[in-house]
Order: C-alpha cells, then structure tokens, then sequence
C-alpha cells in the first residue's frame, strides 16, 4: 500500500487490493490514524473514532 493507507491495485476493474476493500465495511473511522476500525473506540490508538457518514 502507498500513501495515506490506500493502494493502486486493481483487480478485474475494482481499485483497491483486498486489505482497502474490505476496510469499507468497517461503521467507523479514526481521524488519527486515517482507517476505518470495526468499533466506536480504535483498536489502534484508543481514541474515539466517528460514525462514517452513509
């Protein structure tokens, strides 16, 4: 992956390898660290993450 967390693969026409794709069904995402998590707090460095808009 390069950048801020994304890559530039793309498989059979969809952008993204596996790992950004599946981030997406993640509800949540951390300011701080630039990612989606699975839960209202981040697993990663424990601070509040927001709702993603839908």
């Amino acid at each position: 992956m390069s950048g801020k967390g994304k890559c530039c693969h793309d498989d059979g026409g969809q952008t993204g390898c596996v790992a950004c794709r599946r981030e997406a069904i993640f509800r949540y995402w951390c300011e701080v660290c630039q990612r989606s998590v699975p839960e209202k707090r981040c697993p990663y460095c424990g601070l509040k993450a927001q709702k993603k808009k839908d």
